[in-house]
């Protein structure tokens, strides 16, 4: 699963138009020599023992030097760099209501004929879902993707969607922020919840409880 969500980042195909020709650096083809011959201090990168991504220059938000896996190496252009961004954003996202759909179920349930959407776990519970309603989320998913393929947004990420008005006036940095950092931690608790729930058959909150119910000197 781990694995997964690593190699996740290359499943959505690639920016905007209107991101070409942005001026972040160090992102152009080059080759051995180039590279060679032209080297930048970029500075410390997040990990104490390994030097900066030399394609992670901190231009694009939050991005803090961190790339253990090595993916940022193997690009070449400024476009496959917002790609990676783009569908980073896009799973933060998906994480972000999967988290919140993993708590909600577990204290309140949609009314819904009996043994549907009933089940302890979230992939027990979508197991009870019947065949047409699976047939409906996956068209709806479809055509999201399709309609925002293209998309000429602003930054990588941006597809047009915000109903609640918070960029009219620019991108807000701080909001920036904390999308991509909030959609982060919400990929390793989507993977985390996976995990325990399946190891437990038991609901994530309650198994939590359970776990601080049983630390010494508690009173629940």
């Amino acid at each position: 699963m781990f694995t997964s969500l690593l190699v996740s980042a290359l499943a959505f195909q690639g920016p905007s138009p209107a991101l070409r020709g942005s001026s972040v650096t160090m992102m152009a083809k080059k080759s051995k020599k180039a590279e060679a011959a032209a080297v930048v201090d970029l500075g410390p990168g997040a990990l104490p023992w390994a030097p900066r991504p030399k394609n992670l220059d901190g231009s694009l938000t939050s991005d803090v030097g961190f790339d253990p896996a090595g993916f940022s190496d193997r690009i070449e252009s400024i476009e496959e760099l917002y790609r990676y961004r783009a569908a980073e954003l896009k799973h933060g996202r998906v994480c972000m209501l999967a988290v919140t759909g993993m708590l909600v179920q577990e204290v309140y349930s949609w009314p819904a004929p009996d043994g549907v959407f009933k089940a302890p776990t979230p992939l027990g519970a979508l197991s009870t879902v019947p065949a047409l309603g699976l047939i409906q989320l996956i068209v709806f998913l479809g055509i999201i993707e399709v309609r925002s393929a293209n998309y000429q947004g602003r930054v990588p990420g941006d597809l047009g969607f915000d109903p609640l008005g918070l960029s009219a006036n620019g991108i807000n940095p701080n909001f920036a922020k904390a999308e991509i950092e909030h959609g982060r931690l919400a990929m390793w608790a989507t993977a985390a919840f996976l995990v325990q729930s399946q190891l437990t058959g038991e609901p994530i909150l309650k198994t939590t409880m359970d776990w601080v119910a049983s630390l010494p000197g508690a009173s629940l």
